[in-house]
């Protein structure tokens, strides 16, 4: 269940938010208070040192020469870093009881990142919690590294670890584990 009158009021127009106001909100709201204002789970961009191994990167101690790397495979996902998403639908946007995640500025919530599908999938509340569903993307989705089966749901845990595509990485919070995580308990 998804309260389309919900926002965050610092929301970008891809839903984001940066994490030092979602902190400061915390410090100044008791938890009851926060979990009122942010009744809805989110999203969190961190960063993954890529997995060289899957990339097909050359290990730098084999070479008898030692390159410089740039870890980072875009910038655009510099500008996603420690921001967070809440798992709302923005207003006006169709389906209910679908919140939409990926590249196109239609989505609930959106991440202009060339790897991500323009739907990349999206999210939906269940009896046994929130679900993420890939959408058949192109690049496909990983949870806690496993990768996903297009249009087979799958229950997210707190601190689970979203990947979309080849570059965006999303842990996943629950109102009360964010307010914790935003007070640094």
């Amino acid at each position: 269940m998804s309260d389309t009158s919900w926002h965050h009021p610092g929301a970008d127009s891809g839903g984001f938010v940066p994490l030092e106001a979602v902190q400061e909100s915390a410090r100044n709201l008791s938890k009851e208070q926060f979990l009122e204002e942010f009744p809805v789970p989110a999203l969190l961009v961190i960063y993954r040192e890529p997995d060289a191994s899957k990339s097909g990167a050359l290990d730098p101690s084999s070479q008898g020469v030692q390159l410089l790397t740039v870890s980072i495979k875009s910038a655009a996902i510099l500008r996603y870093l420690n921001r967070v998403a809440f798992v709302c639908k923005r207003p006006g946007n169709p389906f209910a009881h679908l919140i939409s995640i990926g590249r196109s500025a239609s989505n609930d919530i959106s991440i202009a990142v060339d790897s991500v599908s323009k739907v990349h999938g999206y999210f939906a509340s269940a009896e046994d919690g929130w679900q993420f569903t890939d959408h058949s993307s192109t690049n496909g989705s990983l949870l806690n590294d496993t990768p996903l089966d297009a249009g087979q749901k799958h229950v997210l845990a707190d601190g689970d670890l979203l990947q979309l595509g080849l570059e965006v990485t999303l842990e996943y919070y629950s109102p009360e584990r964010l307010y914790e995580r935003a007070i640094g308990a």
